[in-house]
C-alpha cells in the first residue's frame, strides 16, 4: 500500500469492534454528549478484483461516540448481502455503480439472457451513502430502496428494509428529507415507458399503530411528475422541501434506458448507462405534498448538475433554493477510483462544486408579458432573474453565494429546517490545495461573505462538517462543528476537529488512534 498520497484512502480498511479512546487537545462543550456515525465505502480490492469507481467500495461506518469530555472510535462494515457475497467469493460478483462483475464461468449466455430479461434477483444493497432516522430505527442507505437498520452502539446490521415494497420505484436517492414529525419524503425514479419522478412519504411509525417503532410500512406516493424523456431519465442525488413543495432538477446528467436494460447481457454499469446531454436544459418541478399535484409551471435553467441541497424555504410567493452547482459533471468520471488515487480528480475545474440559490415564483400574475421578469417587484430578490418567455415557460437565473467551493453543506436542522436562514457549513474536498487552503467553510447566505477554517497543511482533507446545536442557544450559529480530517500523508495521523459554528475557531480535536481513516461521504449525528 502506498503509504504517501490519496492512494492511502482507497485501500481495504479494517474493523476496528473495540471503541479506542482518541488524545485530546483542547476543551470541548458539556452538551457533547451523543454519537456521529459517518458512511461511506471501505472495501476497495476483494481478492484480485478491484472496484472502478468511488461511489462501488463496501459500506464502511464509523462510529465517533462523545462521553465526559472523551471521544471514542470504532468502525465496521455494513454486512449486506452484497458484502457477504463478494467476501465469501473473494471476487466482485454483484455488480455497483460503476464496475461491472467479473463474467462467472458457470453462467450460459443463455442463463445471463433470461436473468435479465425474465426478472433481476440482485438487490444492490450496499447501503454506503447516508443514514435515515426512521422512528426509533437508524437505516443505512444508498440510491436503491434497499437499506439496513444499524445498531448506534455496536454497529451491527440489523433487519433490511425495502420500501419499494409499499411504492414502484426502481432509485431513489440516499439523501431522505424528513421533517419535525419524523416524517420522511424521498424522491425515486420509475424506468421504463412510463418514467417518472416518483415523489414519497414514509410516516413515522411511533405516531400510528404500527409493526414496529422503526417500521417502514406506511410508505406511500404522494405524487409523480413524467420525465421530459422517457427513454432518458435523470439521475439525481437530493431534492430540496420546503414546508408545502417538494422541489428537484432534471439535470443533463441522464440514463439510458435502452441501455439500462440491457445492462446485465451487456455486462454494463449504472455508470455506463449515463450520459451528460450537454444540449439539455435544467427542468425544475415543484411538487404540492400535501395535496401530491404538480405546480403548473414550466421552469427552466441554464446546464448544470448538484449532488447536494443545502436548505429549501418559502417567502413571499417564492420558493429559495439552495444547492452546491456543478456546472459539468459529465458521467462522473472524474470520480473514477484511478483519477481519485493519482489526485487527478483535483484537476476537473468544471467538477468544482460551488453553494448556489434559486429563487422561483409560484405563480404568474396575469399581467405579465413575454420578457418581464416575475421577481423585480421583489426586493431582498435583487440579482435573480425569472423571465417569462413567449412560450409561457420561466427562464430562471440564479447566483453563486459563496465564492469559495464547497460540498457536504449543512445547517442547524433543529432551528431552521425549510425556513428562512443565515448560515450554510461545508467543507472543501474537490480542487488543488495550493489554489485553494480552505478547509471548512460557514457561509452568509444572506450577505455573501464567508468564514472559512484553513487546512494546515497540503496534506489535510476535511470531511462533512456536523454541527451540533447548543441547547442553551439563542442563535442560529449557536454550537459546534465535529469535523473528521483525513490525511494522505503517514506523517500525519487523522483526527477529528471540533470548531465553534459561531467562528470557526478550533476548540479542540481528538487524534484517532490509526493509520488512516477512509474519506467517506455522509455523517448522522444523535445526542445522548
Amino acid at each position: 500500500m502506498e503509504t504517501d498520497g490519496f492512494a492511502r484512502l482507497f485501500h481495504n480498511f479494517e474493523n476496528v469492534l473495540e471503541p479506542k479512546e482518541c488524545r485530546k487537545i483542547g476543551t470541548v462543550p458539556s452538551y457533547v454528549k451523543g454519537t456521529m456515525l459517518r458512511n461511506g465505502p471501505g472495501m476497495f480490492e476483494i481478492g484480485k478484483d478491484k472496484y472502478k469507481h468511488w461511489f462501488d467500495g463496501l459500506g464502511f461506518m464509523q462510529r465517533y461516540h462523545f462521553e465526559d469530555g472523551k471521544m471514542f472510535y470504532s468502525a465496521r462494515y455494513l454486512e449486506s448481502e452484497a458484502y457477504d457475497l463478494n467476501v465469501a467469493a473473494q471476487r466482485i460478483v454483484t455488480s455497483s455503480f460503476g464496475t461491472a462483475t467479473f463474467p462467472d464461468p458457470c453462467k450460459t449466455i443463455f442463463s445471463k439472457y433470461f436473468s435479465t430479461f425474465m426478472h433481476d434477483t440482485e438487490k444492490h444493497d450496499n447501503a454506503n451513502v447516508a443514514f435515515t432516522p426512521v422512528g426509533d430505527g437508524l437505516y443505512a442507505c444508498t440510491e436503491t430502496p434497499y437499506m439496513y437498520r444499524i445498531d448506534l452502539d455496536t454497529l451491527k446490521s440489523l433487519e433490511p428494509a425495502d420500501f419499494s415494497k409499499y411504492v414502484a420505484l426502481h432509485s431513489c436517492t440516499a439523501h431522505q428529507l424528513y421533517d419535525e414529525n419524523g416524517d420522511v419524503y424521498n424522491i425515486g425514479s420509475r424506468f421504463g415507458p412510463d418514467s417518472a419522478h416518483v415523489f414519497t412519504v414514509t410516516r413515522n411509525p411511533k405516531n400510528l399503530p404500527s409493526e414496529s417503532d422503526h417500521s417502514w410500512e406506511h410508505t406511500l406516493k404522494i405524487g409523480e411528475i413524467k420525465c421530459t424523456d422517457p427513454m432518458y431519465p435523470t439521475y439525481m442525488h437530493s431534492f430540496g422541501m420546503s414546508e408545502n413543495y417538494l422541489v428537484m432538477f432534471e439535470s443533463p446528467v441522464r440514463v439510458n434506458i435502452q441501455k439500462f436494460i440491457l445492462r446485465n447481457f451487456i455486462n454494463a454499469t449504472y455508470r455506463d448507462c449515463l450520459v451528460w446531454q450537454e444540449d439539455k436544459e435544467v427542468d425544475v418541478f415543484i411538487l404540492n405534498k400535501k395535496t401530491g399535484e404538480q405546480v403548473p409551471l414550466t421552469l427552466k435553467m441554464n446546464p448544470f448538475f448538484t449532488f447536494h441541497h443545502a436548505n429549501t424555504f418559502e417567502k413571499d410567493g417564492c420558493l429559495v433554493v439552495d444547492y452546491c452547482r456543478i456546472e459539468n459533471a459529465g458521467s462522473f468520471e472524474t470520480l473514477n477510483i484511478d483519477n481519485m488515487r493519482n489526485g487527478e480528480f483535483q484537476n476537473a475545474t468544471t467538477f468544482l462544486p460551488y453553494l448556489t440559490r434559486v429563487v422561483i415564483p409560484l405563480s404568474i400574475p396575469t399581467t405579465a408579458k413575454p420578457g418581464d421578469n416575475l421577481l423585480s417587484s421583489v426586493p431582498w430578490a435583487k440579482g435573480y432573474s425569472a423571465v417569462l418567455q413567449e412560450d409561457g415557460s420561466i427562464k430562471l437565473t440564479e447566483q453563486q453565494t459563496c465564492s469559495t467551493s464547497m460540498e457536504f453543506p449543512r445547517y442547524h436542522w433543529e432551528k431552521i429546517n425549510m425556513k428562512e436562514y443565515k448560515y450554510v457549513f461545508g467543507s472543501t474536498v474537490f480542487g488543488k490545495v495550493e489554489d485553494n487552503k480552505a478547509g471548512v467553510i460557514k457561509a452568509d447566505v444572506s450577505t455573501g461573505k464567508h468564514l472559512v477554517w484553513d487546512r494546515e497543511n497540503p496534506h489535510q482533507i476535511c470531511g462533512e462538517p456536523i454541527f451540533v446545536p447548543d441547547p442553551a442557544g439563542k442563535e442560529e450559529d449557536d454550537g459546534i462543528l465535529i469535523v473528521p480530517i483525513m490525511s494522505i500523508s503517514e506523517k500525519q495521523p487523522p483526527f477529528v476537529l471540533i470548531l465553534d459554528a459561531k467562528t470557526l475557531k478550533e476548540t479542540a480535536r481528538f487524534e484517532i488512534p490509526e493509520e488512516r481513516i477512509p474519506l467517506g461521504f455522509h455523517a448522522f449525528y444523535q445526542s445522548r
